[in-house]
């Protein structure tokens, strides 16, 4: 009896010790995994989540900590494929993990269809993508977290997002998501969720909700210097900025986009892609037509691995308008680019190129390829029943309807027109979005005016504290601030001058541009009136002027920048102005005056910029800046 009871006690512990050494062994697994990952090691990194996630299960009846761990491996391995840009090698992976893996294939189910659900939809099988998301709701979650509630809730609006049969749901889905992840500690996915919410508030005309919104989201990442975040939200806003006709702004976030998106240690192709196509759209939509083929080649090349819809019916609209309005020889170019979008674009981008070719073949004297565009513009526009504003020019669709004394085709236009111009009067009469844009920028001026408040209350009280200590110390300092003020003065009013004349060299070559740019203008200076007077800065281009001129400049020289940073990464703000101003024609002594700085230090400036560069003696910073064009 004493050996049987030995012996079962000698199994228990034979027992307890495999289970335990299992438990370690997937332990380190999981974090063996996310090290390699972090290392950007990719491939190794996905062989160690699939061996983590077919290991035997330890126990019957895991934690909820356990599951969340089992949960986390799955997305990160999702989100893997998806940073190489292999999303359908994401789907082969994901089948033939949960084919070896019990814990997906019992509590881990729903997770795995939202998961699947979603690693579908950027593969284009939407269909399937939205069956398999709307079975991971028919699935109970075993032990729920809200980070769970929050995952599948996110993709779920993510999957149903262009379905116009689904919006209000979508709606939905983000708010309860966004409800989810203020009971989470994990706050990860939440600005991608608060960007797509922002999204749909545009789409309902709720603009006070939307630019709040993405203003918050995009605070928010830049709090956890998440780039990826940050760009998801001025994605959003360039999108509501162009929705809404005001390109100026929409060109403002779409360089910054491009700026934090250079500066990615590790990128995501799509959303670069994203970053680059927005550009040219902002650029487009200003009429700054010649530098749109620059942006849209560097989306191509990202686009060329990615699903069709995920970057490149973007790069085809817009190469295709901007070919077929230019005509001659790229004609058939632009034709061949708005073909591949009817075919396979969302609703929305079908419907441009539609409307592209049609005027595009009546201009030519096209009429039966142009009436067929058009019947199939208007099926399309119909059956989906969209609302979305497409800046259809009916006008001249009803004037060949009227030569061609077709009364059927011309009612049915007649209303699609009338529509629509409701669409257009709503839009340029809306003022709240330019109220919201005021009342934003006020609070924050109201912030900072706190702020200084505050700071001089402390430094009021600590002067009165040492009053008597440092009397003669703050007499002298009184006295020299004074003349530095003088000539801070007089050095301020002659770099005015030549920043206007520059900024007036910029703009009279385009009248129109002036009346775009006059908006921002007015903007900074009422932002100025609000802001204590900086009265011993040494520079001139600081602040608004600075933004002004950048502003100004970046209108005329669009690229100038971009390729000045992609030759020289390191390139410093001082280099930046440097290389604008001797754009623009600047000697040494020009150069010194805007700056506020002496003519010799100019000189130094330009000596330790070539060092940089690595400019031989025998050439010039005038002619490397010079070929930045070529």
């Amino acid at each position: 009896m004493h050996l049987n009871i030995f012996y079962k006690s000698t199994i228990v512990c034979c027992v307890f010790i495999f289970i335990s050494h299992i438990c370690l062994a997937n332990e380190d697994l999981y974090n063996n995994a996310r090290l390699l990952q972090k290392e950007m090691k990719y491939n190794e990194a996905i062989e160690a989540y699939k061996s983590y996630l077919t290991q035997p299960i330890a126990a019957d009846n895991l934690s909820a900590s356990e599951l969340s761990k089992y949960t986390q491996a799955l997305v990160q391995l999702m989100n893997l494929y998806q940073s190489k840009g292999e999303p359908q090698e994401c789907i082969s992976a994901l089948k033939e993990v949960y084919t070896a893996s019990a814990i997906l294939q019992k509590e881990l189910l729903r997770d795995y269809y939202s998961v699947m659900g979603y690693a579908l939809s950027r593969t284009e099988n939407m269909k399937e993508a939205e069956q398999m998301m709307l079975k991971a709701f028919t699935v109970q979650l075993h032990k729920p977290t809200p980070e769970r509630y929050f995952r599948d809730y996110a993709y779920a609006a993510a999957v149903f997002y262009s379905n116009p049969s689904y919006q209000n749901e979508v709606t939905y889905w983000c708010e309860e998501a966004l409800r989810q992840s203020q009971l989470s500690e994990n706050k990860s996915g939440q600005q991608w969720v608060m960007s797509m919410l922002g999204a749909l508030y545009k789409r309902n005309g709720e603009l006070d909700k939307a630019l709040e919104l993405l203003q918050r989201s995009k605070e928010e990442a830049l709090q956890r210097n998440d780039d990826l975040g940050i760009l998801n939200s001025l994605h959003s806003l360039i999108d509501l900025f162009l929705y809404w006709d005001i390109p100026e702004y929409a060109n403002i976030f779409a360089s910054e986009a491009i700026a934090v998106e250079n500066k990615m240690r590790v990128k995501n192709p799509m959303i670069s892609a994203q970053t680059y196509i927005n550009k040219g759209r902002a650029l487009y939509n200003l009429g700054k037509t010649d530098s749109i083929l620059f942006y849209t080649e560097k989306a191509r090349q990202l686009c060329q691995s990615l699903p069709y819809n995920s970057g490149m019916v973007d790069v085809n609209l817009l190469n295709g308008i901007y070919f077929t309005n230019k005509g001659g020889s790229s004609l058939e170019s632009g034709i061949q680019e708005l073909n591949f979008v009817t075919e396979q674009g969302t609703v929305a981008n079908r419907a441009k190129a539609f409307h592209q070719l049609a005027q595009t073949y009546l201009k030519e004297g096209n009429n039966n390829n142009a009436e067929v565009m058009l019947d199939s513009l208007y099926t399309l526009i119909t059956k989906f029943g969209t609302q979305s504003y497409i800046q259809v020019n009916y006008h001249s669709i009803i004037e060949y309807y009227l030569k061609t004394n077709n009364l059927n085709k011309l009612q049915m236009y007649y209303k699609l027109m009338s529509q629509e111009s409701k669409t257009f009067r709503d839009k340029r009469f809306n003022f709240k979005l330019v109220e919201s844009i005021v009342e934003l920028q006020k609070n924050k001026i109201d912030q900072d005016i706190e702020l200084v408040k505050i700071k001089q209350a402390n430094m009021r009280l600590w002067f009165t504290m040492c009053t008597g200590i440092f009397v003669i110390i703050i007499s002298v300092t009184v006295l020299q601030l004074i003349y530095i003020k003088k000539n801070n003065a007089r050095q301020m009013n002659v770099a005015n001058k030549k920043i206007d004349s520059l900024v007036n060299k910029l703009n009279k070559s385009d009248k129109e541009k002036q009346v775009n740019l006059k908006e921002i203008r007015e903007f900074l200076k009422t932002k100025e009136k609000h802001r204590e007077l900086e009265t011993f800065t040494p520079f001139i281009l600081k602040e608004s002027g600075e933004a002004k001129f950048r502003q100004a400049f970046e209108l005329q020289y669009p690229i100038f920048l971009h390729r000045l940073r992609e030759k020289v990464p390191s390139v410093t703000r001082r280099e930046e102005l440097l290389s604008m101003l001797i754009v623009l024609k600047q000697d040494n002594k020009e150069i010194a005056e805007l700056m506020a700085i002496a003519p010799r230090s100019v000189m130094m400036m330009r000596h330790r910029f070539r060092q940089k560069i690595g400019l031989s003696p025998d050439n010039s910073l005038e002619n490397f800046i010079e070929n930045l064009f070529k």
